[in-house]
């Protein structure tokens, strides 16, 4: 009930106001609303709603399509407009997802082929996001180390990437050799 009167209520004005275009009265509108809320709050967990109002204008949506396939004669207008219920959804796009997930495919290959210490210390401090001094103490070693062991793996990356190019790079083969992978360098 909490988290309905803290994520849900705030969009009812904006629901009520998409309905109306959508419903031929004020009452089928309010029952439209009575059954968002029942249908939300009969729900045994809310924990996967990420955006609320976005949650809320697909649950309104579901309902209508629910009651156009059993009316018997549905209004053309009101099937048209169910888009208005539409929330623009704020998370990257599949494409997007399946883009940033190769690069990092790419970018693991490179921290991968660097030397055993540079390549601990890099993913420690780049990938895992400890402190200098953090990083020295989980590796016992000096923080002068972990400096140094950074610009050289920072150094190591560049130069991977300039031979091998951003481009190619995230589709996983070599633009020189066409090969896959990366070869180890002995530094």
């Amino acid at each position: 009930m909490a988290w309905v009167s803290a994520h849900v209520i705030p969009y009812e004005a904006e629901l009520r106001t998409r309905l109306r275009r959508l419903c031929g009265s004020e009452a089928e509108v309010d029952d439209l609303v009575q059954d968002v809320y029942f249908r939300i709050l009969k729900m045994e967990s809310v924990q996967h709603v990420l955006e609320p109002k976005a949650f809320l204008m697909q649950v309104a949506k579901n309902i209508l399509v629910d009651r156009f396939r059993r009316e018997a004669i549905v209004r053309i207008d009101a099937v048209a407009s169910l888009e208005e219920l539409d929330v623009a959804d704020p998370g990257p796009s599949p494409e997007r997802v399946a883009l940033a997930r190769a690069e990092l495919k790419w970018v693991l290959g490179l921290v991968a082929n660097l030397p055993d210490r540079c390549r601990h210390v890099f993913s420690a401090r780049k990938i895992d996001g400890l402190s200098q001094q953090e990083t020295a103490h989980s590796l016992n070693i000096s923080e002068n180390v972990v400096e140094k062991e950074m610009m050289r793996g920072l150094k190591l990356v560049a130069d991977m990437v300039a031979r091998v190019g951003v481009d190619s790079g995230a589709g996983g083969q070599c633009a020189a050799t066409g090969q896959r992978g990366f070869r180890k360098r002995n530094v």
